[in-house]
């Protein structure tokens, strides 16, 4: 529950919209952008369409060209200007009628399909056999939008963030009519952490007047994702300036609810707040409640209020649709915190994978059992789990409590180990008590003497303690293992086998008692990589480049790894400035950084930069077959018709590659 509380807390302790408007200055506040409240109902929605002549309209300025009645034409012009201001005149009005009327049908066909590539070889086609012809601008402008839609939808289904904001760059949030992708933005924004960014398109999409307004179902819609990153008291100002009467607004409803969440959940993480929520509110929300994370929500705004058997119910409901960690820990917390120890035990006993993620509770609901053996022999499993947590967490209190549960049930080997592992991590007298006991129960004289020799000065009063210890009961109890070989514990050696979430935990922890060095630092940036967490990668290495030396040089390194994994190569290269790495690290990363860029280029079509990136990475190291079909491809579109006929022909010649293939064709094609 404490950490629940802190990690909800640190999040909103991280951004200013935890802050009562207005926002801190210089930081992004929806709110700072709301219209002005009207009176007036909000228009229909109608998309933003651009104005111009149609086919009637250009149908004599048409046919004075293809008569070169030039004076015409330009009085044509002049008229159509005046009618449609901003007009330019048609690209294809000089050209043949023939070649005007050209037959699009099969481009039309292969668009339906969003078969970008054979498109592009049936253009290429086409302008080999009618020099001068060029798509119309219906169909080139299609194209172009619905090459953006495929990029970002397929960029969406793969969660490449990076990419979708790429395919997006062409978008205009002011005055784009489909509001699908624009929503495609404010996620990738969302999962990217880009808030700056987020707030520019839910701004875009909720401030439009007049016809361009959204309906108020899209709107609400763009109001819950904005509510994932700002403040239910932001969210509630924005939604003031544009419903005057927003209780008569029914798309507002999910909205409201959300909004009712969210105040619920900062109720629960905030220690600061005390007064409970209205119990109307809370009510209304229960009664639509149908999901295991209300139940949860609820649970734990129960155990807050201290109403405990509430709680109970609520985690219990929550178990019952959809069994996890997090209702399994606020449901022992909930029969604990009522004094029902045995139900909390069998509980946790009961559900021991479930609390693997949380070994500080998992020991807490295990301890006062192994306090109490006269209650009758643990479970082996329970037992396991329970040293597999002190190994994890270090603990020394613990250690010691598993070292007199050993020493009472006579299992002196364990019991000397525990002892000794918990004296190791934390000297205290009764941990040396109980190192020394174990070895005079195994007979261990000479062991027992040095141990005495040593500390005897340091703690004069323990020895007659010990002399007069009455021996072990004996109870029966589950057989305890000894710590692991080596320690397994620590976030170096979690790091070292790859349990990459208890390295996290352990460096959690020491920044919780007085926060991390740089070298420590450094290990979560490795670890949250491991985790394929490479945004708090990058904020854990940003932090280790405070460090010297190697250390410093290892965290831009890890840096740039992470900023690449995320296609974030500005970044990445602003890591290798910061700090020098080797040759081979230097030349790995920028090496990754020109491919990135190259591919970025090529995506969206500006194939020079494409083949400059290429170029620039080769001068670093070889350069691989797929590398070498971008670049065919590159020249291909570029019209350069000889340099990819003469990449494609060598690749072709130890490759059997469709793509290859596929070039070659259209190269020969182009040069009939």
């Amino acid at each position: 529950m404490r950490r629940l509380r802190q990690s909800v807390a640190a999040l909103l302790a991280a951004s200013c919209l935890a802050a009562p408007l207005p926002v801190c200055a210089g930081q992004v506040s929806l709110a700072d952008f709301a219209a002005p409240v009207t009176e007036k109902p909000a228009a229909p929605f109608v998309p933003v369409t651009a104005t111009g002549p149609d086919e009637v309209d250009l149908a004599a300025l048409y046919y004075y060209a293809d008569q070169g009645q030039e004076e015409r034409v330009q009085a044509e012009l002049a008229r159509l200007q005046l009618k449609f201001p901003g007009f330019e005149p048609p690209k294809n009005l000089y050209m043949p009628a023939a070649r005007r009327s050209m037959n699009e049908q099969p481009l039309w066909a292969l668009y339906e399909k969003s078969d970008f590539s054979s498109i592009e070889a049936e253009i290429a086609r086409l302008q080999a056999a009618n020099p001068g012809w060029s798509p119309s601008e219906d169909f080139s402008g299609k194209l172009a939008r619905r090459k953006i839609r495929v990029q970002m939808t397929a960029a969406v289904a793969a969660r490449d963030w990076a990419g979708v904001i790429a395919a997006g760059e062409a978008i205009d949030p002011a005055g784009e009519a489909e509001i699908d992708l624009l929503w495609m933005l404010v996620d990738a924004y969302h999962e990217t952490g880009m808030r700056e960014q987020m707030a520019e398109v839910c701004k875009a999409i909720l401030f439009r007047q007049g016809e361009a307004r959204f309906p108020d179902d899209l709107l609400a819609v763009t109001l819950q994702k904005a509510a994932q990153d700002f403040s239910a008291e932001e969210i509630d100002a924005v939604i003031k300036a544009l419903w005057p009467q927003p209780a008569r607004v029914a798309a507002l409803a999910p909205v409201t609810d959300a909004l009712l969440r969210r105040r619920v959940a900062d109720f629960t993480a905030n220690d600061a707040l005390t007064a409970p929520l209205p119990e109307a509110d809370l009510q209304r929300l229960a009664a639509q409640s149908d999901t295991a994370g209300d139940d949860i929500l609820f649970g734990w705004y129960f155990l807050k209020v201290k109403q405990l058997p509430s709680a109970e119910q609520a985690f219990g409901k929550a178990m019952e649709r959809a069994p996890g960690a997090e209702a399994a820990k606020g449901l022992y917390l909930s029969l604990s915190r009522q004094g029902r120890d045995a139900d909390a035990y069998r509980w946790a006993a009961g559900h021991l994978d479930l609390f693997a993620g949380e070994p500080e509770l998992l020991m807490a609901a295990l301890a006062p059992r192994l306090s109490k053996p006269e209650l009758g022999a643990l479970e082996p499993q329970a037992i396991a789990a329970y040293s597999a947590a002190i190994g994890e967490t270090q603990s020394a209190d613990h250690a010691e409590i598993l070292g007199w549960y050993a020493y009472n049930s006579k299992q002196f080997a364990a019991a000397e180990a525990w002892f000794a592992k918990a004296f190791e991590w934390q000297e205290k007298p009764e941990r040396l008590k109980g190192l020394a006991l174990s070895y005079l129960r195994e007979n261990r004289k000479k062991d027992f003497a040095a141990l005495r020799s040593r500390y005897g000065e340091r703690y004069p009063d323990l020895w007659a303690e010990i002399a007069s210890a009455p021996p072990p009961r004996g109870l029966s109890g589950a057989t305890v293992g000894k710590p692991a070989a080596g320690d397994a514990s620590g976030y170096a050696a979690a790091l070292r086998d790859k349990r990459y979430d208890a390295c996290i935990r352990e460096l959690q922890r020491q920044e919780d008692r007085g926060g991390l060095s740089a070298e420590a630092s450094l290990a979560r940036g490795w670890c949250f990589m491991g985790l394929n967490r490479s945004s708090d990668a990058r904020v854990a290495f940003n932090a280790a480049l405070a460090g010297r030396g190697v250390t410093r040089q290892d965290a831009a390194y890890g840096l740039a790894l992470a900023a690449l994994r995320d296609k974030l190569t500005d970044q990445a290269e602003a890591a290798l400035s910061a700090t020098p790495l080797s040759a081979v690290r230097d030349r790995e990363i920028r090496a990754e950084i020109y491919w990135q860029r190259a591919r970025a280029a090529f995506d969206i079509g500006q194939y020079e930069q494409a083949l400059a990136a290429l170029n620039a990475r080769m001068q670093l190291v070889p350069e691989p077959t797929d590398m070498s079909k971008l670049r065919a491809w590159a020249h291909q579109k570029l019209g350069h018709k000889a340099e990819a006929k003469a990449i494609f022909e060598r690749l072709s010649m130890h490759l059997s590659d469709r793509a290859v293939a596929q070039g070659l064709t259209a190269v020969e094609q182009s040069q009939r």
